[in-house]
This record gives structure tokens, C-alpha cells and sequence, in this order.
């Protein structure tokens, strides 16, 4: 389905009526934004309360430059969501290695740089950026 200049091709499921509605609604030009209101309304609709609602808008002569308008109190919160899952991410995998730190290695070096995508000059290369606790 093309729609405003976007390609929505997804084999599993097909388009209804509230896709095609956010894609008729909340897919914009350059174009679109610069020879209307439409920027001011969307500001507006922002104005005074969180909202979920997005806007994609995409440069009309390149495809490739595309952003999403999106209200900054509930940008806010997703970045904060964000660095909760990494944080939570991050000592969950701290509780793992230090919960195996003193269990016998059973695969050697030349395995794990044999099985990785990684070269052994890439390994000792980075070395060098590694920053040690002190702790």
C-alpha cells in the first residue's frame, strides 16, 4: 500500500483501518508542514498535557530523510523507560558474571576468538580501551 509517498508492505498482516488512518493522518511532507498550519496544529495539540500521538515526517525529495515529531513530556519518559531496561540490563548481566567469577573457564581463548566475529588482533587491540575499576 503506498500512501503519501510511504510503502507499507507487510505480508503477515494486513492494513485496517486504524493503519490507514495513522498513515493518512500522521505521515507528513515537508510539503505538507511548510504550505499549511499543520506544524502549529500539532504544536498545539501538544500543549499543556502528555500525548502518545506521533508524527512521521519525511523530506518529499528524499526518501531517506525521515523524523518522527513527537510531544517532549512523553519523549522525556521513553528515554526514562529506556535507561531503566538498560540499567535493569546491565545488573542483571553484573549479578551473572559476578555470581560465576570464581567458576573454572572450560572453554579456552582460541574457541571463543575461533566461534566470535572477532579477530585475536581485534581482541588485544581493544584492550587498550578497557577501563578498570579500581573498587
Amino acid at each position: 500500500m503506498k500512501e503519501m509517498g510511504v510503502t507499507f508492505v507487510n505480508k503477515k498482516k494486513p492494513v485496517n483501518s486504524s493503519t490507514f488512518n495513522f498513515i493518512k493522518d500522521n505521515i507528513l511532507t515537508i510539503t505538507d508542514i511548510t504550505r499549511s498550519n499543520k506544524l502549529s496544529e500539532i504544536l498545539n495539540q501538544y500543549a499543556g498535557k502528555e500525548t502518545s500521538e506521533v508524527y512521521i515526517i519525511q523530506n518529499n525529495k528524499n526518501r531517506n530523510a525521515v523524523g518522527v515529531l513527537v510531544d517532549l513530556e512523553h519523549y522525556a519518559r521513553l528515554l526514562k523507560l529506556q535507561e531503566a531496561i538498560e540499567q535493569a540490563a546491565d545488573e542483571y548481566m553484573y549479578q551473572i558474571a559476578l555470581s560465576r567469577k570464581d567458576d573454572k573457564a572450560t572453554v579456552s581463548l582460541s574457541d571463543v576468538v575461533e566461534d566470535g566475529d572477532f579477530s585475536l588482533e581485534e581482541l588485544i587491540s581493544g584492550l587498550n580501551d578497557v577501563e578498570l575499576d579500581e573498587d
